[in-house]
């Protein structure tokens, strides 16, 4: 998005609020686009709708520090819900063991990943005109964001060893049998790649283990013979040293695991600002730009791709924002 453009859009959006600052016309117009019912003139309705109220004014405060390409933030399917609910409903609390709270420490110098002998640009959507990438998923109200960020990275390695579309594994398997982990109450990537690769359980598809957003018993599927196996697993700590990370992406994608508190009101542009090491999601990186001023991973999330751009957001290199370079897990499959 240019400055222009972007500017544009603060100037609107500052209208709206000014022309109507009682807004329940457009909180329900809200409602209406991401098909989400509520019985109008109800308690019900006006504590939502104060949510929405407080949530617009945080958004605000969100795009107060915007520079060019950071960045921009307003309404979302999720700002009907006060902090604390889409914390409990969609957030997860991570375990992922934190060393430092120095900033300073957490800085890579662009000098790093500038001087690499790699592409500028990096897409496994889209990498030798191939897509190594499923299609973006919704995990709703579960809290399995860890068995999806790990699903995802696996059928991208597939895809990778094989030359053909990536599979669509089941997500439901992971958070009904990976018993490192708590199913929908929360666990983490690496955990999950760790149980498939020591228990040698074949991931398999989607169509045999459809998705239920529950966590359920697992369940043993016969004639699994296009399950995939993990054959080894990693995680590192890259904080400090986020080139290692961009050198990992020319290689695959990886799951992470991040701080998305503030991410209920991001719309688009690349994350610089405003947000911590709180771990308490998990995400898929499939790529990187570091041809421009403010070079950017390429994020995919699990909450639909009515969520960010079609599902996908953008954080700045290099600081470990989101606490993005805390934990990153990589895989390989048989």
């Amino acid at each position: 998005m240019s400055s222009f453009t972007f500017t544009l859009f603060l100037v609107l959006y500052s209208l709206i609020l000014l022309v109507n600052s009682n807004g329940i016309e457009e909180f329900r117009i809200l409602l209406q686009k991401f098909n989400k019912k509520s019985i109008t003139e109800t308690p019900v309705f006006y504590k939502k709708y104060q949510n929405y109220k407080t949530n617009l004014e945080f958004q605000r405060f969100l795009n107060g520090t915007h520079k060019l390409l950071s960045a921009y933030y307003g309404p979302t399917k999720f700002s009907d819900l006060s902090h604390e609910e889409f914390k409990d409903q969609y957030l997860s609390d991570l375990k992922v063991p934190r060393k430092t709270k120095d900033k300073s420490q957490q800085h890579t110098p662009s000098k790093f990943f500038r001087e690499l002998d790699i592409p500028k640009r990096v897409d496994w959507r889209n990498f030798s005109n191939l897509n190594f990438v499923t299609p973006v998923k919704n995990q709703k109200k579960c809290g399995g964001c860890w068995a999806f960020s790990a699903t995802e990275t696996i059928e991208s390695m597939k895809a990778i060893q094989t030359g053909l579309p990536p599979p669509t594994l089941s997500v439901q398997e992971v958070i009904d049998c990976a018993t490192y982990n708590d199913g929908c109450s929360g666990g983490d990537p690496y955990r999950a790649v760790k149980w498939l690769k020591d228990t040698q359980s074949p991931l398999t598809t989607e169509k045999k283990y459809p998705l239920t957003d529950t966590s359920d018993s697992c369940r043993i599927i016969v004639n699994n013979s296009d399950g995939v196996i993990v054959q080894s697993c990693n995680s590192q700590r890259l904080v400090g040293r986020e080139d290692k990370i961009v050198q990992l992406l020319n290689i695959s994608p990886v799951s992470v695991a991040v701080d998305a508190t503030t991410w209920n009101n991001y719309l688009g542009g690349i994350i610089q600002y405003h947000c911590e090491t709180q771990i308490n999601h998990a995400v898929q990186i499939v790529g990187y730009d570091i041809s421009g001023d403010v070079p950017y991973y390429i994020v995919r999330n699990s909450w639909g791709t009515d969520y960010g751009n079609k599902g996908y957001l953008y954080i700045k290199i290099g600081e470990n924002l989101c606490g993005i370079a805390e934990e990153v897990t990589t895989v390989t499959v048989q």
